[in-house]
């Protein structure tokens, strides 16, 4: 996942690097209605992996949460 900082002041966006997704394949990745949680779904290690956003920095930070599911293609919240 590609990280950018957004100036607040001009607008601008400047890269941070990247946040490995921990599987094969990312297809897709969503971040819950609470804004606390991003949820990255891998297609071909079939997992959807967890990381915790954080508030003051919005760094990803792994959370150890794995879930296992055939070929993730989608991640939606109702």
């Amino acid at each position: 996942i590609a990280c950018f900082a957004i100036d607040a002041s001009t607008g601008h966006i400047e890269a941070r690097g990247h946040v490995s997704t921990q599987g094969k394949t990312p297809r897709t990745f969503a971040i819950d209605p609470t804004g606390k949680w991003l949820y990255a779904a891998n297609q071909n290690s079939d997992t959807i992996v967890q990381f915790e956003i954080n508030a003051s920095t919005g760094e990803l930070v792994p959370t150890g949460q794995v879930t296992q599911v055939g070929a993730p293609g989608c991640i939606l919240f109702h």
